[in-house]
C-alpha cells in the first residue's frame, strides 16, 4: 500500500510533532526510593507500560501510580518520596485532585520539589511549577497526550529504573526513518497492517483485539486501547461515524476467558496475536506422579506459551476470524520503542485514510465540561 500521501498529511498536521524523536536531559532519580507518578491517560499509560515491561521486584515496590481521584486507603507520604506530576495540558482534574491531596499531608513540605511533565507554557501546572521552583520537563505543543511515549512521559521512568531511554528512543527513530524514506521492513509492516485493517473495515470488521502472549506486556494492551479508541472513533468529515473498537487482552489469560466469543460470536472482530521470541532463562519442570501431562518434564514454560499463541491464532483463522500475527524478536527497550512508534504511525495513517482527525478527541472534551459543571468548577 502507498502510504506517502497520508504520511504527508500527518507531517503537515499541527499535532504531528511526535514524528520527531529527541533526547531530553533527565534528572537523576533514586530507584531505591518511591516514585509517585501522578497522571492519567496518556500521561500514565506509556509510563506504566514501560515499568511493567522492564521492572523488577524493587521497581514494583517503589512505583506508585496515582491516577483516579478516589482516595487510597492508608496512603501516606514517606520521607524521600519522589513526586512527578504529569499532564500535557496542565489542567487534568485527576492530577489536581492528587496535588491537593498530597499538599494536605504533613510531609509534603519536606519533600524535594516535584518534577513536572507538561507543556512549558502558561498552563496552570507549568505556572504553579515555576512559582515553586519545580523542574519542568516539557512535552512539545505539537505532541498529543496519547502520542507522548517518546517524551519524558516514557524516558523518565526508564532512566529511573536504570534502563536505556536512549535505546527506546532509537527504536522509535528507526521506524520514522524508514517511513520517511519509503522503504525498509518497518515501513513495509506498517503499510501491510494499514492495508489489512482498512480492508477488514470495509468488510465490517470494526473490533480488534490486541493480545500479547507475555504478562509483562499486559499494560501495553492498555496503552494500545487508548491510542486506538481516542484516535480512530470519530465522526468523519463526511458526517459518517467511523473507527475501530479496541479490546484489551493478554495471553494466555484471555485465551481462557474471551476466545469463545471471538471464535463463535458475531463476525465483526479480528485479533492481533503478539509473541515475544528470544531465548528465556532455562528452567526445569518436574511434574508429580499422576500428572495428566508427564511430558512437561521435556518442556519449558516458554515452549508452552509459544504453542498456546500459535494454537490460538490457528484456531481463530480456522474459524474464519481475521488474525494479524506480530512477533517481537526480544523484549528490550529498542524493540518495544519500535513497536510503539510503529503503532503510532499505523493509527495516524489509518485516521487520514478514513478521513478523520486522529489527533483530536472532541467528545472527550465535552464530557470534561459536563463534569466540571456538575462539580461547580467550570
Amino acid at each position: 500500500m502507498d502510504i506517502r500521501s497520508h504520511w504527508q498529511a500527518i507531517a503537515s498536521h499541527p499535532m504531528g510533532g511526535w514524528r520527531t524523536v529527541t533526547e531530553p536531559a533527565l534528572p537523576t532519580l533514586d530507584p531505591d526510593r518511591r516514585l509517585l507518578w501522578c497522571g492519567i491517560g496518556g500521561s500514565l499509560l506509556p509510563s506504566e507500560t514501560l515499568v511493567r515491561a522492564f521492572g523488577d521486584d524493587r521497581v514494583f515496590r517503589n512505583w506508585v501510580p496515582l491516577a483516579s481521584p478516589e482516595p487510597v486507603a492508608d496512603f501516606h507520604l514517606q520521607s524521600g518520596d519522589q513526586l512527578v506530576f504529569a499532564s500535557k495540558s496542565g489542567k487534568t482534574l485527576e492530577l489536581w485532585t492528587w496535588i491537593a491531596r498530597l499538599r494536605a499531608q504533613p510531609g509534603f513540605a519536606n519533600l524535594a520539589a516535584p518534577i513536572l511533565i507538561t507543556q512549558d507554557d502558561a498552563n496552570p501546572l507549568a505556572t504553579w511549577g515555576r512559582a515553586n521552583d519545580c523542574l519542568i520537563l516539557p512535552i512539545p505543543v505539537e505532541v498529543g497526550g496519547r502520542f507522548s511515549a517518546f517524551t519524558p512521559i516514557g524516558t523518565l521512568p526508564l532512566a529511573w529504573m536504570g534502563r536505556s531511554a536512549q535505546a527506546f528512543l532509537q527504536g522509535g527513530r528507526e521506524v520514522i526513518t524508514e517511513v520517511e524514506a519509503g522503504r525498509g521492513p518497518w515501513r513495509d509492516r506498517i503499510a501491510a497492517t494499514v492495508a489489512l485493517l482498512l480492508d477488514a473495515h470495509q468488510r465490517g470488521i470494526t473490533e480488534w483485539v490486541f493480545m500479547p502472549y507475555a504478562m509483562r506486556l499486559d499494560n501495553l494492551s492498555a496503552w494500545w486501547v487508548q491510542l486506538i479508541a481516542e484516535s480512530l472513533g470519530k465522526v468523519a468529515k463526511d458526517g459518517i461515524r467511523k473507527g475501530f473498537t479496541p479490546i484489551r487482552a493478554v495471553g494466555p489469560v484471555d485465551q481462557h476467558s474471551q476466545l469463545q466469543r471471538w471464535m463463535a460470536g458475531p463476525r465483526n472482530l479480528g485479533v492481533i496475536v503478539m509473541t515475544v521470541d528470544g531465548t528465556p532463562a532455562p528452567e526445569k519442570l518436574d511434574p508429580p506422579p499422576g500428572s495428566p501431562y508427564p511430558g512437561l518434564a521435556l518442556l519449558q514454560g516458554a515452549d508452552i506459551l509459544r504453542a498456546q499463541a500459535v494454537g490460538s491464532a490457528d484456531a481463530l483463522e480456522a474459524a474464519g476470524v481475521p488474525v494479524l500475527r506480530w512477533s517481537m524478536p526480544r523484549l528490550d527497550e529498542r524493540e518495544l520503542g519500535a513497536f510503539m512508534m510503529a503503532w503510532q504511525a499505523i493509527v495516524g495513517i489509518l485516521g487520514m485514510a478514513l478521513e478523520l482527525d486522529p489527533f483530536d478527541q472532541p467528545e472527550v472534551e465535552d464530557g470534561k465540561k459536563r463534569t466540571f459543571k456538575r462539580l461547580g468548577l467550570g
